[in-house]
């Protein structure tokens, strides 16, 4: 790439991800805001006196101080402060609205889309390549109808390299943390679309997920695959096509058709039917004409919110926050660190960098009720269009679940494989974890994925991720 041809992409890049609006404009690097910004589109920024910045670079939050995040985190979660901080947990003030480039590649596709990609009457997706993001941010107006359909949709075809892979642990917390239960295994998520060496653009597919459980032994050997197909784009009820591995019957079995809204993820125990933990699933699964996948109730854990389909609901900007997040921790957790401390709940992510955000809230409601969420409200980083906070509600309002996600930029890490979608200076941001406390549960549970990859598998994993009968392979 020449040096203007390389210039040019570059400041593309940092027009990519720049919010449109005098109300969304994100404060240059290092420019930490004086108090949380709070507002909806239509009313924009207040006048306000000059007054030093609430936080540093640097500087360390104890429980002792825990007062001075108020304010600086959705309510939901201040509201569970006693499971998301504790006693002896030291959160690190990270640098204010850093700036976190994707790679030339997707930055220059996107600007490509400009004018071919667009929204039906049902808030389906017409006309995406695949490439890019849907829909360059500086062409959202704040005050349009559409701006939180249209963002929704961003953040679903948000950069993420060649996807991730990687070991991961599950750990369900219960009764007030005094309940634990892990599960360990392997997963992996491949676009097939977008990504220099993709698989098979042509394949009708955006996506293939899978992996298997190592631990326990009521889990191990449980496999799985999961194809989501282009058509979920313009018919949210299309379904995906998901095959499991039953190691009790050494047979790969293909799931009953579902609208499975999500990266998909088998129960635990072989006994027990597969469960979708998607953003929505069903109450009660159907049988696959197999006892060793009856009925059951589903699960909901793992991998919550990092793939949605954005046209199954209706979607509203309900304004930008700044705030608080591990937006990309500098701590590690399993597998690395199996140790890590997250104090008495089992739950809490506070000893680790947070970062000063600029976040996108979005409200999404379903078109159609189904299982026990019926909203949702997603706070997206507004550069990186990564979820930072997650807030789900049952039918009458009632709050469900409330997650963190914590991400790690893969550039950062010297050990990450170079190729072209992660290199110097640009790169993917990583969901290596993420903490919900739910509803009921007295707890809720944990998701560590702290070594995962973003670069392209090799010819054979890519075969093997594809393959039907890879599964097979993996279980045993």
């Amino acid at each position: 790439m020449s040096c203007s041809r390389a210039a040019v992409a570059f400041l593309v890049v940092l027009l990519a991800f720049a919010p449109v609006a005098s109300s969304f404009e994100v404060p240059p690097e290092g420019a930490c805001a004086a108090r949380p910004v709070q507002e909806a589109p239509e009313t924009g920024p207040g006048a306000e006196d000059v007054i030093p910045p609430a936080w540093r670079p640097g500087e360390l939050v104890d429980f002792g101080s825990v007062e001075r995040l108020r304010g600086w985190l959705p309510d939901e979660v201040w509201e569970r402060r006693d499971a998301f901080f504790f006693e002896g947990m030291k959160l690190e003030v990270g640098p204010c609205y850093r700036r976190y480039p994707v790679p030339p590649f997707f930055a220059e596709a996107t600007a490509a889309n400009a004018g071919k990609a667009s929204l039906d009457r049902d808030g389906n997706l017409v006309g995406y390549s695949g490439n890019g993001l849907p829909f360059a941010p500086e062409s959202i107006a704040d005050d349009s109808a559409d701006a939180g359909l249209r963002w929704a949709w961003n953040y679903r075809y948000r950069y993420l390299g060649s996807g991730f892979r990687g070991d991961f642990r599950v750990t369900e917390v219960t009764g007030g943390g005094r309940g634990i239960t892990g599960f360990n295994g392997s997963f992996f998520l491949m676009p097939l679309h977008g990504v220099p060496g993709a698989a098979d653009d042509a394949r009708g597919e955006r996506f293939v997920a899978g992996g298997s459980f190592s631990a326990p032994e009521s889990a191990r050997g449980l496999a799985w695959r999961q194809f989501q197909k282009t058509a979920a784009e313009s018919d949210y009820r299309a379904t995906d096509d998901v095959f499991v591995y039953l190691p009790g019957q050494r047979k790969v079995r293909r799931a009953p058709p579902q609208q499975v809204e999500g990266v998909y993820l088998p129960s635990y125990t072989r006994g027990r039917s597969v469960g979708n933990v998607g953003m929505t699933v069903s109450e009660q699964m159907v049988d696959v004409g197999n006892p060793a996948m009856s009925a059951a109730e589903p699960i909901r854990t793992g991998f919550v919110g990092l793939v949605i389909r954005p046209n199954a609901y209706t979607w509203k900007l309900e304004g930008v926050r700044d705030v608080l997040a591990p937006a990309n921790g500098s701590e590690r957790g399993y597998p690395s660190d199996p140790e890590r401390n997250y104090g008495p709940s089992g739950l809490s992510p506070a000893s680790d960098r947070w970062e000063l955000r600029r976040a996108l809230v979005l409200a999404g409601e379903r078109k159609e009720p189904e299982g026990m969420v019926r909203a949702v409200s997603v706070w997206i980083d507004a550069l990186t269009l990564q979820p930072l906070y997650w807030i789900s509600r049952r039918s009458r309002g009632a709050v469900y679940e409330v997650g963190i996600f914590t991400g790690r930029f893969s550039a950062d890490d010297l050990l990450d494989p170079k190729w072209q979608g992660s290199g110097t200076g640009f790169g993917v941001m990583l969901p290596v974890a993420q903490s919900f406390s739910v509803a009921g549960q007295g707890g809720g549970w944990l998701r560590e994925s702290f070594a995962l990859r973003s670069d392209p598998p090799d010819a054979e994993a890519t075969r093997d991720y594809l393959s039907i009968q890879g599964i097979q392979r993996k279980g045993r």
